[in-house]
């Protein structure tokens, strides 16, 4: 029996919504992070797909709708440094039986810190036919998240310790936010607000 998910709700905000009924194709991708110990964090990414509505596979044979990927990765990685030290992935709902076999494709990247250019060396090592390209995709879409939940864990631990401005780390980060967005660019208001704050004595 097929499924046809037709839109509750209109999106007041989006003059493109309402040129559209029904949903034939969904994908997320879900990042959690949470605190292991003082010198690692775990960094969790959940990437689903599913056909909505009956499809065709390039063979001709018809596929009812349901889920298509169903996959996680799991980060354990070291901090401040952002080396990664371990990986697991899970899979679930996968579309061909060789699927099934790209678990252990990106235990590669074991050793590689969350830095400038991880994209490229875990494409290098994992992509292609050497590995999956969602997994791929998805292991790529997880750095900015690691170093975000890194921010947010560090600065929690700090400002339950009485002190959630570390001035040295502060003016590091300050120049890798700047100019890397428009909020961030050097003249905007936001990284001239923090330059003033961190050049008070």
């Amino acid at each position: 029996m097929s499924r046809v998910i037709i839109e509750p709700e209109r999106d007041e905000m989006s003059r493109l919504m309402n040129l559209v009924t029904e949903c034939h194709h969904q994908r997320k991708i879900e990042m959690k992070t949470y605190p292991v110990d003082d010198s690692h964090i775990l960094c969790r990414g959940i990437f689903t797909e599913e056909r909505l509505r009956p499809y065709y596979k390039l063979t001709g044979e018809r596929v009812e709708a349901g889920p298509l990927h169903n996959l996680e990765i799991f980060l354990l990685v070291k901090t401040p440094e952002l080396i990664i030290e371990d990986i697991e992935v899970l899979t679930g709902s996968l579309p061909r039986e060789d699927c099934y076999k790209i678990s252990n494709t990106l235990d590669c990247v074991k050793g590689l810190a969350i830095k400038g250019g991880f994209s490229a060396k875990v494409r290098e090592l994992a992509g292609g036919s050497k590995g999956c390209t969602h997994l791929t995709h998805l292991l790529c879409t997880m750095a900015p998240a690691v170093l975000q939940g890194y921010w947010a864990i560090s600065y929690q631990r700090r400002s339950s310790q009485g002190s959630a401005l570390n001035k040295e780390r502060a003016l590091k980060m300050a120049e890798r936010l700047k100019d890397s967005c428009y909020s961030w660019r050097e003249e905007g208001v936001a990284y001239q607000k923090l330059k003033s704050l961190l050049s008070k004595e």
